[in-house]
C-alpha cells in the first residue's frame, strides 16, 4: 500500500454536482476547525458497488482524530477520492512512475494549522480484496484511508517489520473505533 465521492453521505451513484478536487497537495482554503478534522470523501462513480460513503467519513474522521491527539500533531485536513482502475493506474504512473493501479496513494502538505493530507482510494482493487476476503468493500476502503493517513504521519511498510507495526495499528486504531482488523494477507489470516 501507498502514497472522491459524495459528501452529503448520499449514494454512490449519485453523480456529484461538485467540480472534481484540485490536484492533489495543492491548497484548498478550507478553514480549520479546532476541535476535529476535517475529513471530505468523495466518490464520482461506484462501479456498481455498494459504498455507504457517510460511514466512512465518520469513522474516518474518528480514526484520524486519534491519529492526531496520540501523535501530537494536527492534521488539519483529510480528503478522499476513490476512483477507478483507470483512474488510479494513471495517478500511480505519474506520482510514483508505477505501471498498473495500487490500493491508496498519499499525498501530503504543511498548511498553517496541520498537515493536509488528499488520498486515492483504488475501488476495483478495494472490490478484488474484499471479494477474495470475504468481507465488506466499505471497510476495505477505510482501511486504506487508515493506511495513507498512516504513511503522511510517517509510517512506513518496506520492510517486515516496519510493516508489522504498521498493519498492528492499523488494527488497533480499527478496533477502537468499533471496526476490528481488516487488513489480510494474501493466502494468509488476519
Amino acid at each position: 500500500m501507498h502514497a472522491d465521492g459524495e459528501t452529503d453521505g448520499g449514494s454512490a451513484s449519485e453523480p456529484s454536482a461538485e467540480p472534481d478536487p484540485p490536484e492533489p497537495g495543492s491548497p484548498r482554503g478550507i478553514p480549520a476547525n479546532p476541535m476535529s478534522t476535517i475529513v471530505d470523501v468523495r466518490c464520482p462513480a461506484s462501479g456498481g458497488a455498494s459504498i455507504d460513503v457517510a460511514w466512512i467519513r465518520d469513522r474516518a474522521g474518528a480514526v484520524i482524530d486519534r491519529i492526531a491527539a496520540e501523535h501530537d500533531g494536527n492534521i488539519e485536513r483529510c480528503t478522499v477520492r476513490i476512483v477507478d482502475d483507470a483512474e488510479m493506474s494513471a495517478a500511480h504512473q505519474r506520482f510514483s512512475r508505477v505501471s498498473g493501479p495500487t490500493d491508496v496513494l498519499t499525498f501530503v502538505s504543511e498548511a498553517d494549522e496541520g498537515l493536509e493530507i488528499d488520498l486515492l482510494a483504488c475501488l476495483d482493487e478495494a472490490s478484488r480484496r474484499a471479494a477474495s476476503f470475504e468481507h465488506d468493500v466499505t471497510h476495505e476502503l477505510l482501511l486504506y484511508v487508515v493506511h495513507g493517513v498512516l504513511h503522511a504521519i510517517g509510517h512506513d511498510d518496506h520492510d517486515p517489520e516496519a510493516h508489522a507495526r504498521m498493519h498492528a495499528e492499523e488494527d488497533r486504531l480499527l478496533t477502537e473505533i468499533g471496526v476490528g482488523p481488516v487488513y489480510r494477507v494474501e493466502g494468509g489470516g488476519a
